[in-house]
């Protein structure tokens, strides 16, 4: 009686052994197969959340009028975005629009750099390209999202000032798209590209990646 207690006692001890070893071999298996994985899955989470950030903002900014607001905030004399220095677009950040604003907050503040493009026709053919904002070259896990903007002819151009409440630096100015493409001396950086009362369409991209 005594040898099978024993024996059952030895072959308890051989699977408890067997089984600390199986777990001990796994997860040695997982500690150096998965921290790769883990790291890459973190990054490419951290590139979606980076992503759906920027499509929100597009979003909210295209509803409430502020990124159409920043694609006219330009000087009729030169076509060129206000207070933007010699460059021709911002460096330092978001234009001083409720639009920038919400892209200084929710990326410049957390280390996040991001460019700004606007795209649009030329001549009604040819693709064309006007910086933004411009903070260098993107890195590999840069990651874009993009907001079509439809621009009419009755259109204001945007000035700075205080709008409403204080919430906005860009204030309705009195010249048009229409009055500015008339003008000898005026001039907006997007040429009129319909006969009618639409002007232009425009796409805003914002790219972003971490610094």
């Amino acid at each position: 009686m005594v040898t099978v207690s024993r024996a059952q006692a030895h072959a308890l001890e051989a699977f408890v052994a067997a089984t600390v070893l199986l777990a001990s071999v796994t997860f040695a298996l997982q500690v150096t197969a998965v921290t790769p994985l883990t790291a890459s899955t973190s990054s490419q989470h951290i590139e979606n959340q980076q992503a759906a950030v920027a499509d929100g903002i597009l979003t909210a900014a295209a509803e409430n009028g502020t990124l159409k607001r920043t694609v006219l905030f330009t000087h009729p004399e030169n076509g060129s975005f206000y207070d933007s220095g010699a460059e021709g677009y911002y460096v330092d950040g978001g234009p001083p629009t409720s639009f920038g604003a919400m892209l200084d907050q929710s990326f410049l503040e957390r280390g996040i750099a991001f460019n700004v493009y606007v795209h649009y026709l030329r001549d009604r053919e040819v693709r064309r390209t006007t910086r933004l904002v411009y903070m260098g070259d993107p890195s590999d896990h840069a990651v874009s999202r993009t907001r079509l903007v439809s621009l009419d002819d009755n259109d204001t151009l945007y000035k700075p000032g205080t709008g409403p409440g204080g919430a906005d630096r860009a204030v309705r100015s009195r010249d048009t798209l229409r009055s500015v493409d008339d003008a000898a001396d005026e001039t907006y950086f997007v040429q009129d590209g319909s006969s009618g009362p639409l002007y232009a369409l425009v796409n805003v991209e914002v790219v972003v990646w971490r610094m």
